[in-house]
């Protein structure tokens, strides 16, 4: 508990100022501080501070004890990650020789924060998967860190298709973070549980959201017989919140 005081206080304030940095990432200073803040960050994490004071045999054991867990979960952690970078190469769309792992820093209702910058080759506009599911878009970078604004943001907005019954309409998120399948016309048709798919959105110079990602599926239909068109609500496939890892689709 001492350990968790001390150190909070110091990640707090590292956060606090990542946070500043990603905000006012035009100021030539930002390299350096990113720099300078991400390894702390790191190590106010892992930070172990040794006891003051005379211990017990039982104190003693029981610090061996929390060694040995604290092992353990960060093997379970590399376990995860190196899981997840499996999952992900085993996926043919995208092409894996397209992909730039990133850990995330933090996750809001919206966005979150990813590891990876301008340095790193990211560019404003790059798409974010999990296996084959469309998470985002990166949507501010920094030199070390950039924002990806996720699905449930309000400025959602693209062509996508049904797999099975190949209705054509948009995804839009209304509501609060609620993402719906729109404009479909009442002459397709919607099913529940139908995977929706990102249609392709890219232009020229091969910017924009490419086809066949996951969207997510539909979970509700609102049909109509009075209406020009029907709509479905999607529900994601994965769960952004647990995330620990993504990857950036890189041109």
């Amino acid at each position: 508990m001492k350990r968790v005081k001390a150190v909070f206080p110091i990640f707090l304030l590292l956060l606090i100022l990542s946070i500043f940095i990603l905000f006012f990432f035009q100021n030539p200073l930002t390299a350096g501080l990113q720099t300078i803040t991400l390894p702390i960050q790191q190590w106010a994490f892992g930070i172990t501070f040794k006891p003051t004071g005379a211990m017990t045999p039982q104190d003693e054991l029981q610090q061996e004890n929390n060694q040995l867990r604290t092992q353990l979960a960060q093997m379970e952690e590399v376990k995860k990650d190196d899981q997840a970078l499996h999952d992900q190469f085993q996926t043919t769309t995208p092409a894996p020789q397209k992909l730039l792992p990133a850990n995330v820093l933090g996750v809001q209702q919206t966005s979150l924060l990813i590891d990876k910058g301008a340095s790193d080759g990211i560019h404003l506009g790059d798409v974010i998967v999990v296996k084959n599911n469309l998470i985002g878009r990166i949507s501010k970078v920094t030199p070390h860190i950039s924002q990806v604004t996720l699905l449930t943001d309000a400025s959602t907005s693209f062509t996508a298709q049904s797999a099975k019954t190949s209705a054509n309409g948009l995804v839009r998120t209304i509501d609060g973070g609620v993402i719906i399948f729109t404009n479909v016309v009442l002459s397709d048709k919607l099913e529940q549980s139908d995977i929706i798919l990102t249609k392709g959105d890219r232009d020229a110079q091969g910017h924009g959201t490419p086809p066949k990602l996951i969207v997510g599926k539909i979970i509700s239909i609102d049909r109509q017989a009075s209406s020009l068109f029907q709509a479905a609500k999607i529900q994601s496939l994965v769960d952004v919140s647990s995330l620990r890892m993504v990857f950036v689709m890189t041109e």
